[in-house]
């Protein structure tokens, strides 16, 4: 490799010990390597070079769902998720292991999947497009009153149903809230959306799977309750009564390096099952 860019969390890493480590392991491995370095907070898709052969992501899960999503008009370019944080389901590695990651780096010993974001539009507002690779979450304040949401997937009338909220998910973000919530397991590169309710006032409502290409509009209708969207658990809008969500996939996909001893079942067990 010629051109690698590493992204990383200041907050986990404040006096730039790990990031000064990994750049010394790749300028040994890698004869005359350009690194560029970017603060995730501040990195924008301008920011990156089209010579970038990879970028690598230090911190956590939200870390590297927060990269993902500001440069998703790149996504060309593989994201290698090295975990410094707490749970590190989506990283390909923990950094204790960050030798044996350069080395499969440098021997071609890995492969990048392609994973599935998602778009939406909430009252087709122009230039206000949002991105998610785990999910989309449109839920109630802190009053208790539940909301009603009319479902829609491809033009065709779904059900209603009400309750505190709802969950839209790709199958990466399979194992966060949607889980949580009773959804399903998805392997993560299979070409499906899930609609997952959030305590909802009907048993008959339970998570839905649909293709990867649906086009999901949800009508909301609320009248003195607070609604939010969040975008992958970190982004929040405030939703208008009576609001119109427009959810499908998005153009690209996130590229995530996997390594060859990648064992999916082995880190769902470790990082969700036995947690």
């Amino acid at each position: 490799m010629r051109h690698i860019g590493i992204a990383i969390n200041p907050s986990k890493d404040c006096e730039g010990i790990i990031v000064n480590l990994v750049i010394e392991k790749l300028n040994k491995a890698f004869d005359k390597v350009k690194i560029d370095i970017f603060n995730t907070y501040e990195i924008k898709c301008s920011d990156l070079s089209k010579n970038i052969e990879l970028l690598i992501v230090l911190g956590g899960d939200g870390t590297l769902l927060g990269v993902a999503r500001k440069i998703s008009n790149k996504m060309d370019i593989p994201l290698l998720g090295i975990n410094i944080g707490n749970l590190g389901f989506l990283s390909s590695i923990d950094i204790s292991e960050i030798d044996k990651a350069i080395f499969k780096l440098k021997n071609d010993l890995f492969k990048v999947e392609e994973r599935m974001l998602l778009k939406c539009k909430i009252n087709d507002v122009k230039n206000d497009e949002q991105i998610a690779l785990n999910d989309i979450v449109i839920a109630r304040g802190t009053l208790s009153r539940m909301t009603k949401f009319n479902i829609y997937v491809d033009g065709k009338y779904y059900s209603s149903f009400k309750g505190d909220g709802l969950i839209i998910a790709t199958p990466t973000g399979s194992t966060a809230y949607s889980f949580s919530a009773g959804g399903p397991f998805i392997y993560p590169d299979l070409d499906v959306i899930l609609i997952t309710p959030i305590c909802p006032h009907t048993k008959s409502m339970q998570t839905m799977v649909l293709r990867g290409d649906s086009k999901i509009t949800i009508k909301t209708f609320h009248e003195e309750e607070e609604l939010y969207l969040t975008v992958d658990g970190q982004k929040v809008y405030e939703v208008d009564k009576k609001a119109i969500i427009k959810i499908s996939r998005a153009e690209r996909e996130a590229k995530l390096v996997q390594f060859d001893d990648y064992d999916y079942f082995e880190v769902l067990r470790t990082k969700i099952l036995n947690k």
